[in-house]
């Protein structure tokens, strides 16, 4: 049974007047005895309203008329909930119209009101709008109301076959339910398609350095920025940090033989035995420096830059080419897996908060798994 929204004009709700003896008007929307209310921003007199009309006043004709339309453009908003067959309630109307945003509204649309609205960065609101972009491609004008489960079986089928990478696909379709989660948080839609649709795992594709190649690269004899970059490099292979946590490493975060930061990315402190890591390995780094590390971190220059220069140094030991400044996070977790360090302590190090993020780490899960086995049939054996 439909449950259709009343609508009507209200005075005074407050019980308050202005300055000047004027009550405010509002629309009174009600739905099985319950109510929510829209300001008209229109202020009369007492005695100029009366049964739902503004009256007695020179503009009161003009009045009413802007009024009644406020009230039906409220109603057509549910009107277009109903003729798309969506169940209406309060709060989706109340959301739909404070966002302007209605179930008829294209995906498009309301994503880049989301994206427009949002602190994220530019990157991102970048490849939000590439994902709006390639919807419009896979299915043009699609509404929010249009994405249900079939819609996600049939984008994800059309992704595989275009042909991109399995973790851009991935990548896209976490865009898309980031985009529902909102539209659901803001009560346009009832229910995300992807409560049913499951996105499978990204493939880790980073290259890292054997502990041979470490030893290669330690022993380069540099010059001038590549000497810092590849100390930066290095930076990264014995404590794990990115490159925007390197960038911003200081002295102050060193102290009595552990490094202790806030990650720039997820605000998870993270606390390094570097003393203990690697035989200390990043404790000689830092006295070559003179105990000033920031001579490396505070001079490096951009991501791009310093992947750039980081490839001509890396060329020389014959590393993988895929090697990024990344990869040192990477080479750094899967030492320590093949050292024998268990996953759940390289997740603490890291600043992971899910297991499953560092088990996209596969060679460390699948060499600690090997030493662990190793060393129990060595005490077997005793």
């Amino acid at each position: 049974m439909l449950n259709k929204i009343s609508y009507k004009l209200v005075f005074n709700r407050a019980c308050r007047l202005n300055q000047r003896g004027e009550g405010l008007i509002q629309i009174e929307c009600t739905q099985q005895k319950r109510r929510i209310y829209f300001s008209t921003h229109t202020y009369v007199k007492p005695e100029n309203f009366h049964h739902g009309s503004v009256i007695k006043t020179t503009n009161a004709d003009s009045l009413n008329y802007v009024l009644y339309q406020m009230m039906q453009e409220i109603e057509m908003v549910e009107l277009e909930y109903i003729k798309k067959g969506v169940e209406v309630h309060l709060p989706m109307l109340r959301e739909a119209v404070r966002s302007h945003i209605s179930p008829a509204a294209k995906l498009t649309d309301f994503g880049k009101q989301v994206v427009g609205q949002s602190e994220r960065k530019n990157l991102t609101k970048l490849n939000y709008q590439t994902l709006l972009n390639n919807i419009e491609r896979f299915r043009k004008g699609s509404l929010i109301t249009d994405i249900d489960y079939q819609f996600l079986v049939s984008y994800d089928k059309w992704l595989r076959e275009s042909g991109i990478a399995h973790n851009t696909r991935i990548s896209r379709l976490r865009l898309l339910r980031a985009l529902l989660n909102e539209a659901k948080r803001r009560d346009i839609i009832h229910i995300n398609p992807f409560d049913r649709f499951r996105i499978q795992q990204m493939v880790s594709k980073k290259g890292f350095l054997t502990i041979e190649q470490v030893h290669k690269l330690e022993k380069l004899v540099l010059k001038g920025q590549e000497d810092k970059i590849r100390d930066a490099f290095l930076i990264g292979c014995y404590t794990g940090l990115r490159f925007s946590d390197v960038i911003t490493l200081r002295n102050e975060h060193i102290n009595g033989g552990w490094l202790t930061k806030k990650m720039a990315k997820t605000g998870f402190i993270v606390e390094l035995p570097i003393s203990e890591l690697f035989g200390g390995k990043m404790m000689q780094l830092i006295e070559k420096y003179d105990g000033n590390i920031e001579r490396v971190t505070k001079s490096l220059g951009s991501n791009s830059a310093v992947n750039k220069t980081l490839r001509s140094i890396l060329d020389r030991i014959k590393a993988d080419p895929k090697i990024t400044f990344h990869s040192s996070r990477h080479t750094f977790a899967t030492l320590l897996g093949q050292s024998g360090v268990q996953l759940t302590t390289i997740q603490k190090l890291l600043g992971h908060q899910k297991l499953q993020t560092t088990q996209i780490y596969s060679e460390v899960d699948r060499k600690a798994i090997t030493n662990d086995l190793r060393k129990g049939r060595k005490r077997t054996k005793q």
